[in-house]
């Protein structure tokens, strides 16, 4: 009996360590209910993305930062913006008929029960969805209010050679009714219109219930929106306010359960997803969910230099470097695993006090709207601890601090004055060079020169033999930005030339296909502070002069230079530095000025010159130390 009872105890572990050992098998009802799973999770090459919500919601912000996301991580996308176009459309009726043009703008346009601009307000959103369709076919189409140089300054570029077959749409307006949503998946669908283009549709619906969120929601929209220029604060917030009563009279929520949606509630606060499979599961809502309105910065910085290696370097420019023998490149490469030298201590303890001053300023700032007893967590344990329970270590302020797994990166994140703990990511290790990996260019020209002519042609493109190219690294980079995006403490992120210079594009919103030619100096900080919009506001701060034999240091935050975005008629030349120490030559700047550049980026432009295009910073190389192991 004993025996019996062993044997049957023995099953039952079994099965519930294990479940059933039989095969699966189909059945008609498990094959009906993955049908549907099977068609939404192959990816659709021409993706919609619908946005739904009252107005002051937030879908203009999701729109930005799925456009930002998307287009940077490869996928063609443009957000087409009916507001945009019921401007410009009732800016060209007042331009006939010489009328008010903000009559056209007041609550009363918005009243469904006003027969004559509701079926203006269709025609209009029936224009921006034909706009959106032609682009999603291949057509360059232009949305409205487009053409200024505000806007186009702040677009994603690809080139044409390298526009993938998927794009992606975001057509962004209230459709607040399942009329209105309707008539979106019967366009999208159309049998004559669009046959043979089949084109996927999610909807997105942004519902906040927050009352103080929605008050300063409201306080934004009325302070940033065209439709409210020259009114005061309390006639615009009376107009909003019954202009979403109005819109309120015929809200109809997402309901329908065989439609893909997303609903998003409080700004990302909780998120109830619909038939959503493939890329929307693994990468579009994860994104959704880390995006917030947090005020945290970002810091990005290259390591310190290491002690191997003697005054000796090259230009680092595409088309000449110093001659170099193959053993010197294998010694480089050898030497990116020493520890840090005299220099780089020196910049490690002077980025251990720039952050702890930024650090504590932030949470000073924080400390001073909210009270001092908020104690704001990381995606590490979503709650800060008042203590670290592994050192006892009491922080002064809550800080995520991330690095690649090289030794000296590492090193450079370990501040003994604040030891945080510093999380050890590969996917932050420099781009893989393969079987070229301690080479320079001039010798791997001399050794393949067919495949050094296409990596002159396409340097992002192009993949090293046995390695990665810079697309490579954006994918290992995707699950990272998200993980950024999404923490609530200031982030500092210790990597290397490519993966910052990835990093830093889609954080400025400019072309990622040129990310090569961007220069990240050492012994500097990149500092990313978010704006209300979506973009980023960027500072830079040198922390130790360029010319480490004068040993001038800067105090942290000194502002002894702003630089706005302008034009650069410099060739966007591949800057390879990862693997080779270099000196730039021929730099226009003063040494002193250098320690602060300021950057504005999309929601700030303002002050920036409409003519100036913000492809890339009007900025001459910068000098680097000859004596480090490039990093």
């Amino acid at each position: 009996m004993a025996r019996e009872m062993g044997s049957m105890n023995r099953e039952n572990n079994h099965y519930y360590e294990s479940g059933s050992v039989e095969l699966a098998t189909e059945t008609a009802l498990t094959v009906m209910k993955l049908e549907q799973r099977r068609k939404l999770t192959s990816s659709s090459e021409r993706l919609v993305i619908v946005l739904v919500g009252l107005p002051g919601r937030g879908k203009s912000f999701v729109a930005r930062k799925l456009q930002g996301f998307l287009t940077w991580r490869g996928t063609p996308c443009k957000s087409f913006n009916v507001g945009k176009y019921r401007r410009q459309a009732t800016a060209n009726l007042a331009e006939k008929n010489e009328g008010d043009v903000k009559k056209k703008h007041d609550a009363d346009f918005f009243d469904p029960k006003n027969s004559a601009t509701a079926a203006l307000r269709q025609e209009i959103a029936r224009v921006a969805l034909d706009d959106t369709l032609r682009w999603l076919d291949g057509e360059d189409i232009v949305p409205a209010e487009d053409t200024n140089d505000d806007e186009r300054v702040n677009s994603y570029e690809f080139s044409s050679e390298s526009v993938s077959k998927q794009r992606i749409a975001i057509y962004d307006a209230t459709n607040s009714t399942i009329a209105r949503r309707n008539w979106i998946l019967e366009e999208c669908a159309h049998p004559i219109k669009r046959k043979g283009k089949p084109i996927g549709v999610v909807f997105v619906e942004s519902i906040c219930d927050d009352s103080e969120l929605l008050e300063e929601n409201f306080r934004f929209k009325i302070k940033n929106s065209p439709d409210f220029d020259g009114m005061t604060a309390e006639d615009a917030i009376a107009d909003l306010r019954k202009r979403v009563e109005k819109y309120e009279e015929q809200y109809e929520t997402i309901n329908d359960d065989s439609q893909s949606y997303i609903k998003i509630f409080n700004l990302s606060s909780k998120i109830m997803v619909n038939h959503i499979y493939g890329r929307m599961a693994k990468t579009i809502v994860p994104a959704l969910m880390a995006w917030n309105i947090g005020t945290r910065p970002i810091f990005l910085c290259r390591p310190g230099q290491t002690a191997s290696l003697k005054r000796e370097g090259s230009v680092s420019s595409f088309s000449s470097f110093g001659s170099s023998s193959r053993s010197k490149g294998r010694n480089v490469r050898k030497a990116s695993s020493n520890p840090l030298g005299s220099m780089g201590h020196n910049f490690r303890d002077k980025l251990c006090d720039f952050i702890k001053s930024q650090g504590t300023a932030h949470m000073t700032k924080r400390n001073s709207i909210i009270g001092p007893s908020l104690n704001t967590g990381t995606s590490i344990t979503g709650i800060m601890d008042a203590k670290y329970e592994s050192n006892g270590f009491e922080p002064p302020f809550p800080c995520k601090i991330m690095s690649s797994t090289m030794p000296r990166a590492v090193e450079t994140a370990q501040w003994p004055l604040l030891p945080f703990p510093v999380t050890q990511l590969s996917c932050l290790n420099p781009l893989d060079k393969g079987e070229f990996s301690g080479m320079e260019l001039n010798e791997i020209c001399e050794m393949d020169p067919e495949w050094y002519s296409d990596l002159e042609k396409d340097p992002f493109h192009t993949r090293f033999p046995g390695g990665e190219c810079y697309s490579d690294v954006i994918n290992r980079l995707e699950s990272f930005i998200i993980d950024i995006e999404q923490q609530v403490a200031p982030v500092i992120v210790v990597s290397h030339i490519s993966v910052l210079q990835v990093l830093i594009s889609y954080f400025r919103h400019s072309s990622v296909e040129k990310c090569t030619a961007i220069e990240v100096p050492m012994n500097t900080v990149l500092k990313f502070t978010p704006l209300r919009g979506g973009g980023w506001s960027e500072s830079r701060h040198q922390l130790i002069a360029p010319d480490a034999s004068l040993a001038e240091t800067h105090p942290a935050g000194t502002s002894d230079s702003y630089m706005e975005w302008g034009t650069s008629e410099k060739p966007t030349a591949p800057i390879w530095g990862d693997s080779m120490h270099t000196e730039r030559k021929g730099s226009s700047f003063s040494e002193s000025s250098l320690s602060l550049l300021e950057i504005h980026s999309k929601d700030s432009l303002q002050s920036v010159r409409r003519s100036q295009s913000r492809d890339s910073i009007q900025n001459s190389p910068l000098k680097e130390n000859s004596a480090m192991t490039a990093n």
